[in-house]
């Protein structure tokens, strides 16, 4: 999909084109490399499908704060009980967007809820609490504009966890949960973003 676009816009790269004074929007779809930090072993990264969209408003031509909605489908493995973790989880990210020709370089704060946790067929979905933070920080390139001047772009996102996401307790399976875990998620994400 991402060289039939490149190839259809001519490979060209524009700069971010942001308006002062005017609101956009964005939408971006990708996958995402999941993974557990903190006190944890035995872990593995796993890929799952992500979904992000924003809104913004441009203060100047290169600084914009915005806000969003990311869905997140992860999944962790381990490899002591041979199975794997899967999570739906919906963040919320408040950020700062700064633009230098083709590139946006965007960071800020985000709660992340936890909506769903199964593993092996089962709910685990009480052992995690409903909240936790982390910091997103992320790079877009918009390699492509159209005649109305929006742009497509091509986002690197990495989601550091800052709080505990998991409760004290010990599984059915009898796995204790480690003292503290932590999300932490890398994306890579096309996407489309358009003035409202």
């Amino acid at each position: 999909m991402l060289a039939a676009i490149l190839t259809l816009c001519g490979i060209i790269t524009v700069s971010a084109q942001t308006k002062q004074g005017e609101w956009y929007s964005s939408g971006s779809m990708g996958v995402g490399l999941a993974n557990f930090a903190g006190d944890i072993e035995d872990n593995k990264s796993k890929f799952g499908i992500t979904l992000n969209g924003d809104i913004g408003y441009n203060v100047t031509d290169w600084f914009a704060p915005s806000i969003g909605i990311t869905n997140s489908f992860q999944s962790v493995g381990n490899t002591v009980l041979n199975k794997s973790m899967h999570m739906d989880v919906l963040s919320v990210p408040l950020l700062m967007n700064f633009s230098t020709g083709p590139f946006v370089l965007k960071a800020g704060i985000q709660p992340d809820f936890m909506l769903s946790a199964r593993m092996n067929g089962f709910s685990y979905r009480d052992q995690f609490k409903s909240v936790s933070m982390s910091v997103p920080l992320a790079l877009n390139w918009n390699f492509c504009q159209d005649s109305d001047g929006e742009l497509w772009f091509v986002e690197v996102r990495y989601h550091l966890g800052l709080t505990k996401m998991n409760k004290d307790v010990m599984f059915s399976n009898g796995w204790r949960t480690p003292g503290s875990i932590r999300n932490s998620i890398i994306m890579l994400n096309i996407g489309y973003k358009c003035d409202l």
